[in-house]
């Protein structure tokens, strides 16, 4: 339940400070005057920009880049600071009203401060969020109010068991969080590289190392983050049966192919790079994680295959212990081929080719007599399974179908001679009334040729 005494006790002391402060003609002056100054501080930032540049300009040190930065980020400010100064001196001197005067020139002060500071730092999002914090807590002291925000946010708070969740609280969480979150992927950065440049491991066990090193890094921000605002721990455990029986049932696939991303990095039996074939799916292996393997084929295809299915079922791995990688490929000629001509030609075939390695050599059998042709295999072998195996093959083999056409050698196709025993009755007297009637027309027709001729 929220505690509404002490919102209440916040809500009161906002309405006398801003009673103390702007509901007096004085103050309201003052109020007025400033937002003057802001007007002014605007025009005479563009109207002095041009002249601060090329005073920076005569500074060598500075890059383009730091000199435009430094320009937007304290040029305004800068002049402003320098108006609220005139305007103090000026009514110390005439005994003018001071106290919002004051009040805004701290606070301008506080944001040139941050401003100046942050020039060291590189442009982010994670280094504006500091920024604008350390800002609102500056503002909250010059203004007198911090410690009552810190215990009015600590005052809107709901209690879950024995553990009590104020607003605050949870500010605090996602300040830390952020900032342990953004340190945590640096380091994560740092240490990824230098286990990618490492010339002693292999792939496969820097993918396995980054990701143990990011996973026990980003866990330690988390629990670090649960620590430091003050959370036990150990209220958390009544959650580790939950997760096991979602582990049990939900997430079963996702652990599966976590243990089997592990297992894969672990036994190297897939490394990114290495050319697979899975199923229906051939190419090389781009990017293993956790969940998935990603496979690029030939077309520019890219597939996520889990990480479970490289355990379970069968892959053929070219270049698992080497990339050296047989081609077989048959071809059948006809019987009436010079067979020493036809082995000569293939071979020919394949030793034109670049991507066909010498050694091992390669090789033209004869591997028998079929019912329609003489059947030879050409076995040869490549050392860039990536740049595709299909390819290769169908190469050498329109080479093999150009000698033969240039050499007549014959590829033959399925021949089959059917002979008929039986058919049935009706089929077979329509047959022999076919076969009637084609006699006498041929009789009519030889009848006709001799009239004809006795006629001449």
């Amino acid at each position: 339940m929220l505690e509404d005494i002490k919102i209440e006790e916040y809500g009161q002391l906002i309405i006398d400070k801003v009673e103390n402060y702007l509901f007096v003609w004085s103050n309201l002056i003052e109020l007025v005057i400033f937002i003057f100054m802001i007007a002014a501080a605007y025009f005479l930032s563009k109207i002095l920009y041009k002249h601060v540049d090329e005073l920076l300009d005569k500074i060598k040190v500075l890059k383009e880049r730091k000199k435009i930065r430094i320009i937007d980020q304290l040029l305004f400010p800068l002049i402003l600071m320098i108006l609220i100064g005139v305007y103090y001196v000026t009514a110390v001197a005439f005994n003018l009203p001071v106290v919002i005067i004051s009040i805004f020139g701290n606070l301008v002060s506080a944001w040139l401060v941050v401003k100046t500071i942050t020039l060291f730092f590189p442009r982010n999002k994670m280094f504006r969020f500091l920024s604008a914090l350390i800002w609102i807590i500056a503002a909250l002291r010059i203004l007198n109010i911090y410690q009552e925000t810190v215990n009015f946010l600590e005052s809107l708070a709901f209690n879950s068991g024995n553990l009590r969740i104020s607003l605050l609280l949870i500010m605090k969480a996602v300040i830390i969080f952020s900032i342990l979150f953004w340190l945590a992927g640096k380091l994560s950065r740092l240490v990824t590289g230098r286990i990618d440049k490492s010339n002693d491991l292999t792939p496969s066990v820097k993918v396995l190392l980054n990701k143990i090193a990011k996973f026990l890094i980003f866990t330690s921000a988390i629990l670090f983050t649960l620590s430091a605002v003050g959370i036990n721990l150990s209220a958390f455990a009544f959650l580790g049966g939950a997760i096991g029986v979602g582990l049990g049932f939900g997430l079963q696939k996702i652990v599966s192919n976590f243990i089997s991303g592990i297992i894969i990095l672990a036994d190297k039996s897939i490394k990114p790079g290495d050319v697979v074939e899975i199923g229906d799916v051939y190419g090389w292996v781009r990017k293993l994680d956790t969940r998935f393997v990603s496979v690029v084929t030939r077309s520019g295809k890219e597939f996520l295959i889990p990480n479970e299915d490289f355990i379970t079922k069968e892959v053929i791995n070219w270049s698992y212990s080497d990339e050296l990688v047989r081609v077989d490929a048959e071809v059948g000629v006809s019987y009436d081929s010079d067979l020493r001509l036809v082995q000569e030609l293939m071979m020919k075939a394949i030793e034109e080719k670049d991507r066909i390695l010498n050694e091992p050599e390669s090789n033209v059998l004869l591997m028998g007599f079929g019912d329609s042709s003489v059947n030879f295999e050409i076995r040869f072998w490549i050392s860039d399974p990536r740049n595709g195996i299909q390819n290769i093959r169908s190469q050498v083999l329109l080479s093999i179908w150009d000698y033969f056409k240039e050499h007549e050698i014959e590829i033959p196709f399925p021949q089959r001679d059917y002979h008929l025993k039986s058919l049935p009755d009706d089929l077979t007297k329509y047959l022999n009334k076919t076969k009637t009637m084609e006699k006498k027309e041929v009789k009519g027709e030889d009848k006709k040729e001799r009239e004809d001729s006795k006629e001449n």
